[in-house]
């Protein structure tokens, strides 16, 4: 009976499985390069011309006839396995083409497409046009898309092989060069001499180095037998452990390949691409971009990893085929991957416990090459010990900035360490996962033992700058000296002090209030004011310093403060802000002549106080910055024991 029903497959096909499939140049051209390798081409060289906009692909494979090109190339969904064509007939290569669409990716990146080619001396030269390919779509009537015939064009250098010219191209080729020599090694582990398939790009062939990722290996898990194994091995330098084992032998066919652990997350972040992901290839070509994702456990430890896997049982010619259209990844639940994905999902979580424990080893090793913290450690014991080896070994799992600021989290850790210790609860601080390290000062902000060494840390500095400008004062050190110590420290004008903002040192009036300069005498514009800040509440502070050894009179301070005063209020007023107050501060090392005058002290309090101006003196800062210290010099010799780890810490920068 014949049957009333029909399929119709039109050139619309193209849109899904070839224009609009594909989305980076690197996956096309390794189409490419596929094809090269299932044709027995021993090389492939790939030219890219930035300033012409044009890729050329060129091989010295078998090459195809004028029949040949119609029922294999131009035939889309040609699967020459079905027509005993699963092995290259002069090397015997499984060949990696299967669904016969992977020539489509490359209207993907082009709109015009040539191919020369030639076997046993017949040449075939034509172009295609994807506008041309659209208008034929759109034609409803037509099933059929014929190229441009260009024989006249032929290039004389190609004697045997095929030659592709991508024209007209989408992407920009300036961003698309420098990677493509990295993207192309990693996507084929058969690329080398000793496969009889070499890759050029721009006249440099690719290796395997050019991968960029073996030397960045740590630890390396190994899935293989020597001397496959040593191709990993000899590459991996830098790795500190490498475990050999067998390949894996599943019953839906064998797995080899090699895991790896970096030294750091950010060490797989390359240009652009995130390379810490587990590749899976099959026959030699990238098949799936990253296993991790199937991994259902995730934790930091997986920012960690890369690496190779190689599965060629999901390709069996004699089994369905396992890839989806775009050849980048695989049907998830066909039974075969699915066996795959638990078979790695377990080596992870193997590796992932090796891993934690050669990183609490390499942790501890780190940390106790500063003294202090190697003497903290010594006084722990038994199972105290072994919580401080696992803390380390945290620590050593945190990408961190910088050696300082590793030292900050080690201190940290120890501080809360004690304090846990003290309370008899290091399980609590045992239970915190990793990611929660960098947050044990918040976690610990309200207890008054962490408090306390916390507190020492901030006075034992202040102590040492009250020190210092004790120092200056002895000394009778210039002016400037002074100017910059209290900059950095505008504490010490008022242990109270609230937090500065805008702050300035040696500031000329005339730049600062550029907005009145005119209408302010030359005097003042030119004079330069010692220090300026502006308090949270909104006041803005003017400091006037003398050297310690200097005595003024107290209409001098008035007259030279006046100046900074006046100019910063006519500021203040010209940008609408004439509500906010200006207080003076006068910092002297001896009293003003006129306050041995009858009275003379307050008589200058009343004068200065009419510009809300005061007088400082050093002894004074001294003092007041001392005593409200007082109470911790009587403590020091409780907390001697930590400051002097702790101080050791901040001293190294690092560890």
């Amino acid at each position: 009976m014949t049957s009333p029903y029909a399929m119709t497959l039109t050139l619309n096909v193209l849109n899904h499985l070839g224009i609009n499939l594909y989305s980076n140049v690197p996956a096309v051209i390794s189409e490419v390069v596929a094809n090269a390798y299932d044709a027995d081409a021993e090389t492939v060289n790939i030219q890219i011309d930035s300033g012409a906009g044009t890729i050329t692909i060129s091989d010295d494979g078998c090459g195809m006839t004028a029949s040949e090109v119609n029922e294999r190339y131009l035939c889309v969904g040609y699967q020459r396995r079905d027509k005993q064509q699963a092995l290259t007939p002069r090397f015997q290569r499984p060949v990696m083409g299967r669904k016969g669409i992977g020539k489509l990716s490359l209207f993907s990146i082009a709109r015009v497409i040539e191919v020369f080619t030639t076997k046993n001396g017949e040449r075939c030269a034509f172009r295609m046009r994807v506008a041309d390919i659209q208008a034929q779509i759109d034609d409803l009537d037509s099933g059929k898309y014929y190229p441009e015939p260009i024989p006249a064009e032929y290039p004389d250098d190609l004697t045997q092989g095929t030659r592709i010219i991508l024209r007209d191209l989408k992407k920009d080729l300036r961003n698309v060069a420098a990677g493509l020599r990295k993207r192309t090694a990693r996507r084929f582990s058969i690329i080398g001499s000793e496969y009889n398939f070499q890759v050029f790009i721009g006249g440099r062939e690719v290796t395997a180095t050019d991968r960029d990722y073996f030397h960045k290996a740590q630890f390396l898990w190994i899935y293989d037998q020597d001397p496959e194994a040593s191709f990993v091995t000899d590459r991996c330098t830098n790795a500190e452990e490498q475990t050999i084992r067998n390949p894996v032998n599943l019953p839906e066919g064998q797995i080899r390949g090699w895991i790896a652990t970096a030294f750091n997350p950010k060490d797989l972040k390359d240009e652009g691409e995130q390379i810490s992901r587990v590749t899976l290839m099959v026959r030699g070509k990238l098949a799936h971009e990253n296993l991790l994702e199937e991994v259902k456990e995730s934790s930091i430890f997986e920012s960690y990893l890369f690496g190779e896997i190689h599965a060629d049982f999901l390709d069996h010619d004699d089994a369905q085929d396992i890839a989806t259209s775009s050849r980048q990844r695989i049907v998830e639940d066909d039974p075969r991957y699915l066996a795959l994905v638990e078979w790695f999902s377990a080596q992870v979580r193997s590796i992932g416990s090796r891993w934690t424990e050669l990183r609490n080893k390499k942790g501890t090793a780190t940390a106790l090459l500063n003294p202090h913290v190697k003497a903290w450690f010594g006084t722990l014991e038994g199972d105290t010990k072994k919580r401080a080896e696992r803390l380390f070994g945290k620590i050593n799992q945190l990408t961190l900035d910088s050696p300082k600021e590793r030292a900050e989290l080690l201190a940290h850790s120890i501080l809360a360490f004690e304090v846990l210790r003290y309370r008899d609860n290091l399980d609590a601080i045992e239970e915190l996962d990793v990611e929660d390290l960098p947050a044990l000062k918040v976690l610990f902000s309200n207890i008054e033992d962490l408090e306390a060494v916390m507190y020492h840390r901030i006075a034992d500095q202040r102590l040492k700058v009250i020190e210092k400008l004790q120092q200056h004062i002895d000394d009778n050190v210039l002016e400037k000296v002074l100017q910059a110590h209290l900059f950095d420290n505008l504490w010490l004008l008022d242990p109270s002090w609230e937090r500065a903002t805008d702050r300035t040192m040696e500031e000329g009036i005339g730049r600062a209030f550029a907005n009145i300069t005119e209408n302010l005498p030359k005097e003042v514009r030119d004079s330069r004011m010692d220090l300026r800040y502006k308090k949270i509440s909104g006041a803005h502070v003017i400091v006037e310093l003398k050297r310690y050894s200097v005595v003024t009179k107290s209409i001098d301070l008035y007259t030279q403060v006046d100046k900074y005063r006046n100019a910063l209020l006519l500021h203040l007023r010209q940008a609408g802000r004439g509500d906010e107050r200006v207080e003076c501060v006068c910092v002297i090392g001896k009293d003003p002549s006129d306050w041995s005058d009858e009275d003379g002290r307050g008589k200058s309090e009343k004068l200065l106080k009419t510009i809300d101006t005061r007088i400082v003196k050093y002894e004074e800062l001294l003092a007041n910055a001392r005593y409200s210290y007082k109470e911790y010099l009587e403590q020091d010799e409780k907390t001697t024991y930590l400051r002097k780890l702790l101080t050791s810490l901040a001293d190294d920068g690092g560890f």
